[in-house]
């Protein structure tokens, strides 16, 4: 996933107030674990919230793309943050920490209840006693105003991007072909393209999951004040 996203994907990002995500973060750690050094960036990228988060905390990365994770390998040069390749419904780095993390709808890429079950336990698993997972997931309505017409595009001075979308109502799930259009050294353009599927879970699918991999559900809100609407949940592992 991801391996020619990875290529536009900070520049795609450039609109991203990083800071304001890091300030959601901390104010859930200080609330519900402020004792908790050990991180856990679950769907890293290119490791940017690392880059801030390790000047305070100490911090782990895994994400699927291997691209991205090269480019979070720069990034990250001289800091002591580790970065694994994996998948994050069956992930196990041989450590615990005391907050996972999955931020920019990183939990909306998986397609089922299934594989939102897996997430949860390998996220128990790998979480100290009354560690937390924050994470943030967005609904249909984010989704039909950023697809509206069932295309999203982007056109900047390097790089472009063009986003179908179709909605599988039977099986819940959004599919997306997604074509980029990068300058190279020529000052041509390079065509890629990629697919992806996402899902939106309900309030209800999540809660069930989160009871069955054993962890409290302690925090629901709506967030409509960062990247559009979206929702957060903090879970922990009261075992």
């Amino acid at each position: 996933m991801y391996k020619n996203f990875s290529k536009v994907y900070d520049k795609f990002m450039e609109v991203c107030n990083y800071d304001e995500w890091i300030e959601i973060l901390e104010k859930y750690i200080k609330e519900y674990n402020p004792e908790g050094k050990k991180v856990l960036d679950l769907g890293c990228g290119t490791g940017k919230n690392l880059l801030k988060l390790s000047e305070k905390y100490e911090c782990t990365g895994l994400d699927l793309s291997e691209e991205m994770l090269k480019r979070a390998k720069i990034r990250l040069k001289g800091k002591n943050v580790p970065l694994f390749l994996g998948d994050m419904r069956a992930f196990d780095t041989g450590e615990k920490y005391d907050i996972i993390f999955s931020f920019f709808d990183t939990v909306n890429h998986l397609t089922s209840s299934e594989d939102l079950l897996d997430l949860f336990n390998s996220v128990r698993n790998s979480l100290n006693k009354q560690g937390i997972y924050i994470f943030d997931v967005v609904d249909r309505e984010f989704m039909d105003k950023m697809f509206a017409n069932d295309v999203y595009a982007d056109n900047r001075k390097d790089f472009a991007v063009i986003w179908e979308h179709f909605y599988d109502e039977e099986e819940n799930i959004d599919q997306i072909e997604a074509t980029y259009f990068v300058k190279n050294k020529n000052k041509t353009f390079d065509k890629l393209t990629e697919y992806y599927e996402k899902r939106i879970f309900t309030e209800s699918e999540i809660f069930n999951c989160s009871k069955n991999a054993q962890l409290a559900l302690v925090k629901y809100e709506k967030n409509d004040k960062i990247a559009d609407k979206r929702f957060f949940y903090i879970l922990k592992n009261e075992e």
